[in-house]
């Protein structure tokens, strides 16, 4: 658990490094670097690449701490915590790593919620990072680099292309953590687009509406002849009839 100095400390931090690379950038304008070949102009971006993304990853994590710390997320937290199926206590702020789409991991606090009881062998019951849920946050990414792993995971011919291309661009993830990320954001897809054919109004006005056959077979109808009677003694006491004597 943490006071709320300690909140404001890591507040500060945020503030002291992104002017840090702000100054960085700012000595970089004011003093240009004079290439001449090819391999010093790939040099010179990926430097800038370098700090522009750690700058990215600096703001998206003040302004994550600022939404977590918000009272409107404080109370989507806590109503998030009463309807999950088992009960939950707050346990108080912990630090979260959480990976930005730049590929750099930022901390954060936020409040876990853990199952209520006593522990089972002595393991604590998996809890729940409720402000990261409600922001969307799965397995400490950011909604957006959880797309772009789980794009280029189905895009491309093998893991190991994806780790490359993702590596290149400067997010550092093993084959079997790009496996995750983009096998449990096909989940939730696949529950979202359940949960939403569910609640399918009765009336489609305003909606796109496609409908498709699947080719199978058709049943037809077609005037038949009637069956011949039966003839015979037999074949008339078979269907009821009374003969006459």
């Amino acid at each position: 658990m943490t006071s709320d100095s300690g909140l404001a400390s890591q507040d500060t931090d945020y503030t002291k490094d992104i002017q840090e690379v702000l100054d960085e950038l700012h000595q970089m304008q004011q003093t240009p670097r004079l290439v001449t070949n090819p391999d010093e102009l790939e040099a010179l971006e990926r430097e800038i690449r370098r700090r522009t993304d750690r700058l990215g990853s600096l703001l998206v994590g003040s302004h994550l701490q600022q939404a977590l710390d918000s009272t409107a997320l404080q109370a989507e937290q806590k109503r998030l915590a009463r309807h999950w199926p088992k009960p939950l206590k707050n346990d108080g702020k912990v630090k979260v790593w959480v990976r930005t789409a730049q590929g750099l991991a930022v901390p954060v606090w936020v409040t876990y919620y853990r199952r209520q009881g006593p522990r089972r062998a002595g393991k604590r019951y998996a809890g729940l990072y409720a402000g990261l849920v409600v922001l969307g946050i799965y397995d400490r990414c950011t909604p957006a680099l959880a797309a772009e792993v789980s794009l280029f995971a189905a895009m491309l011919g093998s893991l190991a292309e994806a780790q490359d291309v993702l590596a290149n661009r400067g997010v550092e993830l093993d084959t079997k953590t790009i496996r995750l990320i983009a096998s449990r954001y096909a989940a939730r897809a696949r529950l979202e687009q359940q949960i939403e054919s569910t609640a399918f109004a009765d009336s489609v006005s305003g909606r796109r509406v496609v409908i498709s056959s699947d080719g199978g077979r058709l049943r037809l109808r077609e005037t038949k002849r009637a069956p011949r009677p039966r003839k015979g003694a037999g074949a008339i006491l078979g269907h009821g009839a009374n003969p006459r004597c």
